[in-house]
């Protein structure tokens, strides 16, 4: 494909890039304010579950806010865009391993825990397509074909972040009301 095609295409994509970029960014807004109403809870040290999801959360939220933003950079050369969402994708899965092994290595509730790792689960398949298609888009410089993948991401990132931040916060409110 030819860098003005790939251009072409990945243009066509602004809109929807715009809104995730916006989205992302406004329920961002709405997690500190959460997590801040709620942080004695959230911070207690018998409660690693809940910094883990609220944690899980916001990276999520950070993850499509920087792949919206990297989508919409103006003339976009296809290696750069494989470069960056690579670097997006292999710090997302940095950071979902780690937070598996910080839940693996604390006493947590079995079923707090697998919830969690449930949900988290969901992430790293999201974050796995993202690296795919950074792969694809670097492999064929300029595969524009595998763009629609970031929907995929997009969507499952956007919806679990949204998952985990309204589980964890009800649990929190019911929690606070007993």
């Amino acid at each position: 494909m030819t860098p003005d095609a790939f251009a072409a295409t990945v243009l066509a994509w602004h809109d929807f890039f715009l809104a995730a970029a916006g989205a992302s960014a406004a329920l961002l807004g709405l997690l500190f304010v959460g997590v801040s109403i709620n942080l004695a809870a959230i911070a207690a040290d018998e409660r690693v579950d809940l910094r883990a999801r609220a944690g899980q959360a916001f990276t999520n939220l950070v993850f499509v806010l920087l792949i919206g933003l990297i989508m919409l950079i103006p003339n976009p050369v296809a290696r750069l865009l494989a470069v960056a969402l690579g670097l997006v994708a292999a710090i997302a899965l940095i950071r979902v391993g780690l937070t598996v092994i910080g839940l693996v290595s604390v006493h947590a509730h079995p079923r707090e825990r697998r919830a969690t790792l449930r949900r988290i689960g969901w992430t790293a398949i999201a974050n796995l397509v993202l690296a795919f298609t950074a792969w694809r888009i670097w492999d064929s410089n300029g595969a524009a074909d595998v763009i629609p993948n970031l929907v995929i991401v997009v969507v499952v990132l956007l919806i679990g972040a949204a998952d985990i931040a309204w589980e964890m916060l009800t649990e929190v409110s019911s929690q606070a009301s007993r």
